[in-house]
């Protein structure tokens, strides 16, 4: 009987410890996926090369047996208010942590254009609030909605790039920053930062203990953004499917990367006209089989998170990116931020604080119109601060 790759599904379930399970995986841990491409028994094989007299071949045994897995699922929310998106596991185990908070609420103490003095109970952790979401809720500026970029502690005072045509806010204006799902790097890998994966092919099951990977985010313009997340894992005997089912939730129906439902583009402060962009983790993966060890997959480094933006080529007189690109002191380094949806529950903000251009300026025809590729680099401001992913 031929296996078909429509009937196809996975379940993904983060660790307590790295290769374990705290309760048994099951149908509500499945993640709606695009693409899945399992190599269910990889390693390397052993060369003998034996002079035996005659011509032929020796057997390759293989050791550091282990498995391979590129998945690929939809870049959106959850769906549900102050919910993860299903598929939080597969991010957590490849080198991010999760940090949750609840909404907060305040009534503004000021307001200006793309300017807000958060309520005297604000935080007093200045930055603390950069790449949150920001939505007016009464008063001046009611509906207006932005992605904070500044935020000092001790005035309370936050800039915002709007999301909305404009954001201003007055004294009085109530505001509410959403509840969210915040998805940072990580360099120290415990419980938690690993998941199993539960691969079902049709007829065939692929289990994968204590899989870790590395994530990139692709968010071409009008289509839908993905991540592609490509790791590895222990490797397991597969095996009929028997019980195996899907239960899908806690993953939105995403929106296309248009005008309509991509908001907030800045890179280095300049808001472009872009068709689009790409960014990738790069964290360094590698699978582990020691005489008298555990076997384990490990993230041994996050050399070069870095991206590309495409842009319309703006008139220098507008943004000088070559001056940019020719600087090597770190002064023209600023942030990147995105942010993928309108609808509180179904939305994403990418926001890397700290980028540099990291390559030759590329050139392209699109309709006519010269186009700039900007190859960048996202670098830590303090440690582990090189993007923040939120879903809220």
């Amino acid at each position: 009987m031929a296996l078909l790759i429509r009937n196809s599904f996975l379940l993904a379930k983060a660790e307590t410890t790295y290769g374990t399970l705290g309760s048994s995986i099951a149908a509500t841990d499945a993640v709606k996926i695009v693409s899945m491409e399992v190599n269910p028994i990889t390693g390397e094989r052993v060369q003998r090369n034996v002079i035996k007299g005659f011509l032929g071949a020796d057997r390759q045994p293989l050791t550091n047996e282990h498995v391979a897995v590129t998945i690929t699922f939809e870049w959106g929310g959850s769906g549900v208010a102050a919910t993860s998106p299903r598929f939080s596991p597969l991010l957590l185990a490849s080198g991010m942590n999760l940090t949750s908070s609840a909404e907060i609420t305040g009534t503004a103490q000021a307001g200006g254009a793309n300017t807000i003095t958060l309520a005297s109970g604000a935080s007093a952790v200045t930055d603390v609030y950069v790449g949150y979401p920001i939505i007016i809720t009464s008063g001046n500026g009611q509906d207006h909605a932005g992605v904070i970029t500044a935020y000092n502690g001790s005035t309370k005072v936050a800039t915002v790039v709007p999301s909305t045509a404009t954001f201003v806010p007055g004294a009085s204006s109530e505001y509410k920053i959403p509840a969210l799902s915040l998805y940072q790097p990580i360099s120290s890998f415990g419980n938690g930062s690993s998941c199993t994966l539960v691969a079902v092919k049709d007829q065939n099951v692929h289990r994968i203990e204590g899989f870790r990977g590395s994530p990139a985010l692709n968010a071409p313009l009008n289509g839908y953004g993905t991540f592609t997340i490509t790791g590895v894992g222990r490797y397991v005997t597969p095996t009929a499917k028997s019980t195996e089912s899907y239960t899908y939730g806690d993953q939105a129906e995403p929106v296309p990367v248009t005008p309509r439902h991509t908001k907030a583009l800045r890179f280095q402060s300049f808001g472009p006209c872009s068709e689009g962009f790409t960014f990738d983790w790069g964290l360094s993966t590698t699978f582990r089989s020691l005489i008298g060890c555990t076997t384990e997959a490990l993230i041994t480094d996050r050399p070069n998170p870095n991206g590309t933006l495409t842009i319309e080529n703006p008139s220098v007189a507008t943004k000088n990116f070559f001056t940019a690109a020719a600087d090597n002191t770190g002064a023209s380094d600023g942030p990147f931020l995105v942010q993928q949806g309108t609808t509180e529950t179904q939305s994403t903000i990418f926001y890397a604080p700290k980028c540099a251009i990291s390559g030759d300026l590329s050139f392209s025809d699109t309709d006519g119109v010269d186009m700039m590729q900007i190859p960048f680099t996202a670098l830590p401001t303090s440690g582990n601060d090189e993007t923040r992913l939120i879903f809220y």
